[in-house]
């Protein structure tokens, strides 16, 4: 009855190395489905906040071109005729301004023909300067326009004068809808006037309009009409406008990015303003994220496709790629390790088995032994050190002579309670194995992580008579698997909390505060004057200031609060037990005043920086329902406060009940 039991034992240990490889495998694909569903996750948020912030700087961009129609109407309304070179004159004032017409391709006015007498005002023209001034294209038309003045006066420009945009489709809706409401209205595409065939790109332009009599209230859309005397307007051209906006947007994520733009309907493939890869129309579009704009009147539909080589629509990335194929080989090898810690196994309990044994074979194992790279401890049924092998002594600092008659639990590193050693021995005694990883200390003191196998040597009346341990140190794999966690949650410039911590953070603080009826408070910083430290020290003084605001703001808090570093120059405080409003715009106000203190402990700062914050204060449920609501609500008042004198301080606005 002893020998099946013997067999049975040595079956199953022949089966280790496939459930060693099997459960790598298994662990490998499920922490690869975990990293991916991460990661898609990860990738959407990306494209999101990228889209924003592109749609943000677009947004700013024609905000500015609609302010400079805006002066120009204001020239009309003071005066009651505007000359030619009064227009000028105002062009060049404008210009003076250093980037007050920055991506700006022109200035313009284009006035209605009065009574659509199309001689008459030609002669008029003609004799204020322009002697070969037409009204282009011919024919008569119900309503006639003329551009008769466009700012800079260069070679382009005057190709533009005279000609009639309320003839063109296009240029006439936008035209009509700028005249009807009195609002700034920017056009579907075209092809400017002033594009040649070297660089063409697709044109827009954006119209304002001017009226008689600007200050008597209109009493209708056709009084508006009535009244009309012309447009003040500015030609676009899409790729340099686009282009200009993007290089103010800071995010990491455009590096690489496709970034594609459609007037109205993306189905439409003549609707398309810019597309910075080429992406339309191929099969290298593939996984875009869409969001809607509405700009001066129009609707423009921005696309968004993540470099794949940053985070791929299916998750996958080249960490991720090199994790599973690290964690196929670690499998692999693991299985191997096992086959060869078995093999080494089976020798050495055959060899302690047959004590007779001749005494060559009793050579070999010996060899096997001493010239494992694997640290092997031989002990007596009670535990009671009996011999060791060289790499045993390399693993554990102590030498043969005084491992040996000592309690293997000389290694013990203190980082494991009674009950793991308890459930170790029960899982020997009755299995005659055990493998896992145990904390061990090293003769200098120093805790190392082992990789451990123990089994049980039996006799021919299947009673133990020793156990026979493997040790091999896995401290830098595991050190490795640490610092990889550590990176995938916090920034490695300030060493604060990422967006990732900050969401699963977040997260947590409102399930717990929706069990308990607590408040959660969120503070969205962005530092003002920041850039003009970056362009005049340099980077790596940027670098240094940010880290000094990180240490200011973890010093201002409380330890259960999370302070975050969202990315570039913004900041985000969770504050998972938030007290009340007001007591949230206080902690604002000490953080501002925290911040604006000179850097006198910062000697890598030069002197004199001073730096602020505009601060947005939301609270959970007052502002938003859930974590992206509570976060979008913090953004938009950190905006708000942007636009307020100090302290720039604004909170969020409550939201709006279906």
């Amino acid at each position: 009855m002893r020998l099946p039991v013997f067999l049975s034992r040595i079956l199953n240990l022949k089966a280790l190395p496939w459930v060693v490889l099997g459960s790598g495998l298994l662990t490998t694909a499920l922490w690869c489905s975990s990293q991916l569903k991460t990661n898609q996750l990860e990738h959407e948020r990306l494209e999101l906040a990228l889209g924003r912030e592109i749609t943000q700087a677009i947004t700013t961009r024609l905000q500015t071109n609609s302010a400079i129609l805006d002066s120009v109407v204001g020239l009309f309304n003071a005066s009651s005729e505007v000359s030619r070179k009064e227009f000028s004159i105002f062009y060049q004032t404008l210009s003076s301004g250093g980037t007050t017409l920055k991506g700006i391709q022109g200035l313009g006015y284009a006035a209605v023909v009065p009574n659509n007498n199309r001689s008459a005002f030609e002669k008029t023209i003609r004799a204020d300067g322009l002697p070969d001034f037409a009204i282009k294209p011919p024919g008569v038309r119900a309503l006639t326009t003329a551009i008769i003045y466009l700012e800079p006066n260069d070679w382009r420009n005057q190709r533009a004068l005279g000609f009639d945009m309320y003839s063109q489709v296009t240029r006439r809706e936008a035209m009509q809808l700028a005249a009807s409401n009195g609002e700034p209205a920017l056009s579907g595409p075209v092809r400017l006037l002033q594009e040649t065939a070297l660089r063409p790109q697709v044109g827009a332009l954006l119209y304002q309009a001017i009226y008689r009599e600007p200050n008597t209230g209109f009493t209708s859309p056709q009084d508006r009409l009535r009244r009309l005397l012309g447009w003040a307007y500015s030609p676009l051209r899409m790729d340099d406008l686009i282009q200009g906006a993007l290089a103010t947007v800071s995010h990491p994520a455009l590096q690489g990015s496709g970034v594609l733009i459609y007037d109205t309907n993306r189905k439409n493939p003549d609707n398309l303003l810019f597309d910075n890869l080429d992406l339309a129309n191929s099969d290298r579009l593939s996984h875009p994220t869409w969001r809607d704009v509405t700009i001066a009147n129009r609707t423009w539909q921005i696309g968004i496709q993540l470099d794949s080589r940053f985070i791929g629509a299916g998750g996958w990335t080249q960490s991720l790629a090199l994790q599973a194929f690290l964690g196929v080989s670690l499998s692999f090898l693991a299985g191997l390790i096992s086959q060869g810690l078995l093999n080494n196994h089976l020798v050495l309990r055959q060899s302690l088995a047959r004590e007779l044994e001749a005494s060559k074979e009793r050579a070999l194992a010996g060899t096997v032994f001493d010239s494992s790279p694997i640290g092997i401890v031989v002990t007596d049924a009670s535990g009671m050190i009996l011999q060791v092998n060289a790499a045993f002594s390399q693993l554990s600092g102590y030498s043969e002579l005084e491992a040996r008659g000592q309690k293997t639990n000389l290694l013990r590193s203190g980082r494991h309670e009674n009950s793991f050693y308890e459930q170790m021995w029960c899982a020997i005694i009755q299995k005659g194995y055990w493998n896992g990883e145990i904390w061990n200390r090293h003769r200098n003191g120093q805790v190392m992580r082992h990789e451990l196998a123990i089994t049980a040597v039996l006799d021919q009346q299947q009673q133990i008579t020793n156990f026979v341990g493997l040790l091999r140190d896995v401290s830098e794999r595991y050190s490795q698997q640490e610092q990889m966690r550590y990176l995938a949650t916090h920034d490695p410039l300030t060493g604060l909390a990422n967006r990732a911590l900050l969401i699963e953070e977040l997260n947590l603080s409102l399930a717990l505060a929706k069990r308990q009826g607590h408040g959660v408070g969120l503070l969205f910083l962005d530092l003002d004057a920041f850039k003009p430290v970056n362009d005049r020290y340099g980077h790596g003084t940027g670098d240094v200031l940010l880290q000094a605001v990180g240490h200011r703001l973890k010093g201002c808090v409380r330890e259960s609060d999370t302070v975050c570093r969202q990315g570039g120059d913004e900041f985000v405080l969770l504050i998972p037990d938030a007290p009340s409003l007001e007591q949230l715009q206080l902690i604002a106000s000490k953080l501002n005043q925290a911040l604006q203190q000179p850097f006198d402990d910062q000697p890598e700062l030069p002197e004199g920086i001073l730096i602020s914050a505009s601060i947005g204060v939301a609270r959970w449920p007052d502002h938003a329902n859930d974590a992206d609501g509570l976060l979008e609500a913090a953004d938009t008042a950190m905006y708000r406060a942007k636009q307020m004198e100090e302290p720039r301080i604004a909170t969020a606005p409550a939201p709006i009940s279906s």
